[in-house]
């Protein structure tokens, strides 16, 4: 009888400890789901990017197959129908334009007149002739004809609008280095930039002067970059200020070119949020391949630039069109040709499928494919992070987004986002690019790419983006640092 009653109660003993057990995982497990119910917890994507599906689309994006995505090609054309179809497979809907059948389309086919010239332009500069092939190279162009007065310019100087000026190059100053010079040069009101031939550029001179310059018509104002000989330097560091310098040469006829866009969208679902759009990007082409670059290997895969974005757009997709639908727009877009001059964010940005004042940020990814040293793990940097007050609140939501370590090199104005930027809207660069010397380089293959770092650094922006389209905060540019 002893017995019996030791067993009654060793079991009434252990009934409680289930019963305490499970009211635990059920407080727990409500808890969780009333978490998710009021936004306040988002434990179901918190690895909602997988690893493996970073791969398979990294891995088609930046094989030898696709040629390097070369601008306006074939093959960037075959990338944007491919972010297309992904676009589609993940629920989104259509905003290109009317495709197979007249029914819309992922993919948006922006058409563009190249112009090249017909014979070697050449620059005068007071008494001086100066012809392509010989003391000088266009490097960079977007006009046949051009004059402006010459302007010695000290550095960190600003030039007048529409001047020409010179720079020198520098012992240990490297062909990037004088590039960046250039680009802050003309974004600062150059029309013509003059640079001192470097190392580099000497052992590709013949490459250059092979080939006769050519460029997309444009409304912009003048823009041009040549590179001169030292001998031609010397001359040009001579010329006193307000001497007329004029750029020109003969064009041959227009050539039609295009590029293409790849465009998907979710539309919001709040009766007031939903008009209001938040743009999600990257640039889907690269550089193709060169021919004349050195050793065997002639294709420029741009993995790291910028297979990895369009792969964090992609996934940020498919994550998104898999939950609740957001209160706000969501655009997705990966733009063509950006390696060519931005192109297909221009036309985008310039023919807008809403109005412009309804798109209240936009986010471009690049170059996340690799951690950058100047950064703590896992962490992300934004461009222009002090322009705006949008990465400090998306990092306030979690983000882990820290300001450019790299200022010198100027990124805010060195991808789409800056299109965007300078008609006024919020316009951010995400990225964790380490100045790595693959580069523009046909050595940026995916054998480079760091996939648990890039999946982390994709599955680190799903929180605060999905925050952001579903909140009501508008980002605004801080006082004196609009575009």
């Amino acid at each position: 009888m002893q017995a019996l009653r030791l067993r009654y109660v060793s079991s009434v003993a252990k009934y409680d400890q289930y019963m305490k057990f499970y009211s635990r995982i059920y407080t727990f497990a409500a808890t969780i789901l009333l978490s998710i119910s009021l936004g306040l917890a988002q434990p179901a994507i918190k690895y909602a990017v997988k690893e493996r599906n970073v791969r398979a689309e990294l891995n088609f994006l930046a094989s030898d197959a696709m040629q390097g995505r070369g601008s306006g090609t074939q093959f960037e054309r075959i990338t944007a129908e491919y972010v297309g179809s992904q676009f589609a497979q993940f629920g989104l809907e259509p905003a290109g334009e009317n495709g197979w059948e007249g029914k819309p389309s992922f993919v948006q086919t922006v058409n563009i007149a190249r112009r090249t010239f017909a014979e070697k332009p050449t620059v005068k500069c007071g008494s001086r002739t100066f012809e392509h092939g010989g003391e000088m190279v266009v490097l960079r162009t977007n006009t046949n004809a051009a004059t402006a007065e010459f302007q010695a310019v000290a550095d960190g100087a600003k030039p007048k609008t529409g001047a020409a000026v010179l720079v020198r190059a520098k012992e240990g100053v490297d062909q990037r280095a004088a590039m960046l010079a250039a680009q802050n040069l003309a974004s600062a009101g150059a029309s013509i930039v003059f640079l001192e031939e470097t190392p580099q550029w000497r052992a590709g001179w013949t490459n250059f002067a092979s080939r006769l310059p050519s460029f997309t018509s444009t409304s912009a104002r003048a823009a041009i970059t040549i590179i001169v000989s030292t001998d031609a330097a010397n001359e040009l560091v001579k010329t006193p200020d307000g001497t007329k310098v004029e750029f020109g040469g003969k064009l041959a006829p227009s050539q039609e070119q295009n590029t293409w866009n790849a465009i998907g969208k979710l539309t919001g679902s709040d009766p007031r949020l939903s008009s209001q759009v938040i743009l999600l990007s990257s640039h889907l082409d690269h550089l193709g391949t060169r021919q004349n670059a050195p050793g065997d290997d002639k294709i420029f895969n741009g993995a790291d630039d910028d297979a990895s974005g369009t792969v964090a757009v992609m996934e940020l997709a498919r994550v998104l069109a898999s939950g609740k639908r957001p209160r706000r727009t969501i655009y997705f877009v990966c733009f063509g040709s950006e390696e060519a001059g931005g192109y297909g964010a221009n036309y985008f940005v310039n023919n807008l499928p809403f109005p412009k004042e309804k798109l209240v940020a936009n986010l471009e990814f690049e170059m996340i494919g690799r951690p950058d040293a100047k950064v703590k793990t896992e962490e992300l940097w934004l461009t222009g992070y002090d322009r705006s007050n949008l990465g400090p609140e998306l990092a306030r939501r979690g983000a882990k987004l820290v300001p450019d370590p790299h200022p010198e090199e100027n990124f805010f104005q060195r991808s789409d986002n800056y299109t965007l930027a300078r008609q006024g809207i919020i316009a951010h660069t995400v990225s964790s690019f380490g100045l790595h010397t693959d580069y523009h380089h046909a050595s940026d293959e995916v054998r480079t790419i760091d996939f648990m770092h890039m999946t982390r650094a994709i599955n680190s922006m799903v929180s605060p983006v999905i925050w952001l389209v579903n909140s009501g905060f508008t980002p605004a540019w801080n006082e004196g640092k609009k575009p």
